[in-house]
């Protein structure tokens, strides 16, 4: 007696999602609204701003630049665990950190504590940032904007030159040096990384 082949059906190889896909926690597709507390934390980091301008007492100075630190880092994990991840969060998280260490350094300024040609090449990298976004959006141009490893670099020497500021100035010109440096590599990094994506979309 003949006996037919059963049919067996062997799994096509990347069909479905894959082990990796499943780690990941993609961008909301839908609008998770604007208050939310990943989103709150981040616009936190303004008034922390308007208030460091304001205290002179150098521990209230470093409790808020701590503070400001802390909601960075708080902000994008809550907007991961929450799934309140949103291409307005991706905006708010590196805008509100410009926003913060562009009104601390102006304190500084003011205070005669901070040279202008140091301040240029502290806020060098955000005002890049910042012209490109709008010349983008002039155009017409759709820019990701997700912040890269350099840019954190960046942002994180940043807030390391606020607390020289307050507590050894000395230290102050190494330290804006080595954002000058990563800052240029930040702008290389978007850049090129800006390309890809444009080149790979128009393949």
């Amino acid at each position: 007696m003949e006996t037919r082949p059963r049919n067996v059906h062997l799994p096509v190889r990347g069909a479905g999602p894959s082990t990796r896909s499943k780690r990941r926690n993609p961008i909301q597709t839908h609008d998770p609204g604007f208050l939310t507390l990943s989103n709150l934390l981040s616009l936190s980091r303004i008034p922390l701003g308007l208030a460091f301008i304001v205290v002179s007492d150098p521990r209230m100075m470093a409790l808020l630049v701590a503070t400001a630190g802390a909601t960075d880092v708080l902000d994008g994990f809550i907007a991961r665990v929450s799934g309140t991840r949103s291409q307005v969060g991706l905006l708010l998280d590196p805008l509100c950190d410009k926003l913060f260490v562009l009104l601390a350094l102006s304190g500084f300024v003011a205070a005669g504590s901070l040279d202008g040609v140091s301040f240029v090449i502290l806020i060098l990298r955000d005002l890049y940032t910042a012209g490109c976004y709008l010349l983008a959006r002039l155009v017409s141009i759709i820019i990701p904007f997700k912040p890269r490893w350099p840019g954190k670099i960046a942002t994180g020497l940043q807030f390391l030159t606020l607390l020289a500021l307050i507590f050894n100035p000395r230290y102050v010109p190494a330290l804006v040096l080595l954002v000058g440096v990563t800052s240029a590599w930040a702008i290389i990094d978007y850049g090129t990384h800006c390309l890809r994506r444009k080149w790979k979309s128009a393949a």
